[in-house]
């Protein structure tokens, strides 16, 4: 064998050291695809879980909210029929209906936001996990192909075809 890369068919030691090293640069990429495609199809999972979570949380505390409000309701109501002879200042019931339907109010429009922001995430999403899905395999399958046509030529003696 010759040391140089010229030697016609015969590529020689430096070459068939080369061609070792990009057929194993060759499947060090094919398992960062892989390892790549789990870690991503994680991240896409989870940013779902984090919007189920959210959502949770606001219809949570919407409940409580309004659970709140038809209390202050019925306060303001029993103000307004207990006055007797004098009429009773309500005004502190009143407010604290204004308030608690304000905070409700502001809890209704970020679960729209989050509803809307959500949707537009799916449809990023699945479009993405479709790709890790179908395209990513495919793609890692016709890498391993390649892969194994080379390993495969790299077993043929040299001046064999």
């Amino acid at each position: 064998m010759t040391k140089g890369g010229s030697g016609g068919t015969n590529i020689g030691y430096w070459g068939t050291n080369r061609v070792h090293a990009d057929i194993d640069a060759l499947k060090g990429f094919h398992e960062a695809l892989v390892r790549f495609r789990y870690a991503q199809r994680g991240v896409a999972e989870r940013g779902g879980d984090q919007i189920e979570m959210t959502r949770a949380s606001l219809a949570a505390k919407a409940s409580r909210w309004q659970s709140r409000l038809e209390q202050c309701h019925a306060e303001l109501d029993a103000c307004r029929a207990g006055g007797g002879e004098e009429a009773a200042d309500c005004s502190a019931y009143v407010r604290a209906v204004e308030q608690t339907g304000e905070r409700l109010e502001h809890i209704r429009r970020w679960q729209q936001r989050v509803d809307i922001e959500a949707s537009e995430f799916g449809g990023t999403a699945g479009a993405y996990l479709d790709l890790l899905d179908s395209d990513l395999p495919r793609a890692e399958s016709q890498l391993l192909a390649i892969i194994t046509s080379l390993e495969a030529a790299r077993r043929v003696p040299a001046g064999e075809t």
